[in-house]
């Protein structure tokens, strides 16, 4: 650990985009790691097959606290049990997917891949033994991201190998990364950043065909410092956020609706007296369903509060939330919740999503039972929300405890239970049962 430490200390060292100190760095790019561990492609240019049979015996990371949970005395997570789910994927309102602990009496747990194609009603085994994280990027496509630890001389390494799969998750092959570039994103294909070689490293976009299985540098990418894509549906173009290049390096979100061939970026804060100064920025938070209506929630941290959750007293705290939001795509954004009625919590990617008819929705209280807020007027305030039907220790995605994968199609899980919603306010609970 001291010498994974110490590059992080180094990498701060050199001025990050952030302008975080070595701490705030070291914990950003594990928070970062573990948003892009789905994403990322494997460093070498192709990968024998051998190796992705032999990462099958990695323990599956989707799903599971992002620190090191209490164990048992096998070595698996406190309350891993036959049947429980690990993580959740959906292409849309049918075709839904879950990864499933497997657990044979007196025999280490594995992971299997189900798949439901009407919705929920039925299940069936698509894949055994899936030792990578799971997630529905395109219609018809599924992508997985397996971890395997090299044996460089100079010290170990952790590839992370992307694969995909056309068939609903029964075969997969894994995602080749070639030279050149391409115009833009292929039909059916999505954004992912390539490894970073240090952890303060931007993002750096590839283009992934599910066709050929092969992923390639986008040629024109955003004209911002990108630290990670966005998790808004297929259908609603592509998303990224991050800095201005440059300036106050303030944040920034890049939407691009013709395939990456042209973006809209806009720039926070600027003419905002209240904005954070520098020092106090942390990643924006971005959500759409529809990519059209949108939030950005950007925090500045109280260096006072340890909790990272309760509310804030206006008259005493100063500003601790900023809210914007979008109506046209992420082409224009405009500063809302101007009375900072959101309890201060240390948002990022995934604790929020927008529902159905743009009620926008942000978790703040993480630990169980959590705690919800929203708005139903376009962000000018935000109340406590009750969840009817949805559990209140819900686990995570790559980040993500509600996935929206689009209109009427909302997601959402617990070690028992699969929630759906068709308009992310009202809950149904869903046992995953293997039929077949």
């Amino acid at each position: 650990m001291n010498q994974i430490r110490e590059r992080f200390d180094e990498a701060a060292g050199e001025a990050p985009p952030s302008r975080l100190s070595a701490d705030a760095v070291y914990e950003r790019a594990f928070q970062r790691r573990r948003r892009r561990a789905a994403g990322w492609t494997a460093v070498a240019a192709a990968v024998a097959t051998t190796a992705v049979v032999a990462a099958a015996t990695l323990t599956p990371s989707g799903g599971q606290p992002a620190d090191p949970p209490t164990q048992t005395a096998d070595g698996w997570p406190t309350g891993t049990r036959d049947g429980s789910i690990v993580s959740i994927a959906a292409a849309d309102a049918e075709h839904l997917y879950a990864k499933v602990n497997a657990c044979g009496e007196g025999a280490r747990c594995t992971v299997n891949l189900v798949g439901s194609d009407d919705g929920g009603k039925t299940w069936t085994v698509r894949s055994e033994d899936v030792a990578g994280d799971v997630s529905a990027p395109s219609p018809g496509v599924l992508a997985q991201t397996v971890e395997q630890q090299n044996t460089d001389p100079a010290g170990p390494q952790l590839l992370h190998i992307p694969m995909v799969s056309r068939d609903g998750g029964r075969s997969w092959r894994v995602v080749e990364t070639v030279a050149g570039k391409v115009p833009k994103v292929p039909a059916g294909g999505w954004i992912i950043c390539a490894p970073p070689t240090r952890p303060a490293d931007l993002c750096t976009m590839l283009a992934v065909d599910p066709v050929t299985a092969r992923a390639t540098l986008l040629a024109n990418p955003p004209d911002i410092d990108v630290h990670d894509t966005v998790a808004v549906p297929a259908a609603g173009g592509l998303w990224v956020s991050g800095w201005e290049r440059g300036g106050e390096h303030r944040p920034a979100v890049s939407v691009s609706h013709d395939g990456g061939v042209t973006w809209a970026t806009s720039v926070f804060g600027r003419g905002d007296a209240d904005f954070p100064a520098p020092e106090m920025y942390v990643y924006p938070a971005v959500d759409s369903v529809d990519g059209v209506t949108g939030y950005t929630v950007i925090t500045q941290p109280d260096p006072a509060d340890t909790t990272g959750v309760g509310p804030t007293s206006a008259a005493t705290a100063g500003v601790r939330t900023l809210v914007y939001r979008t109506g046209d795509g992420g082409r224009t954004w405009q500063r809302v919740h101007p009375g900072q009625t959101l309890p201060r919590a240390a948002y990022q990617e995934g604790d929020a999503y927008v529902a159905a008819g743009g009620t926008h929705v942000v978790l703040t209280r993480m630990d169980p039972p959590q705690e919800w807020y929203a708005s139903t007027d376009g962000g000018q305030t935000y109340r406590p929300a009750k969840q009817p039907g949805l559990g209140t220790a819900l686990l995570h995605t790559a980040g993500e405890r509600v996935l929206a994968a689009g209109p009427g199609a909302y997601y959402a899980f617990d070690a028992d239970a699969l929630y759906r919603s068709s308009n992310g306010l009202q809950w149904t609970r869903t046992v995953v049962k293997v039929t077949g």
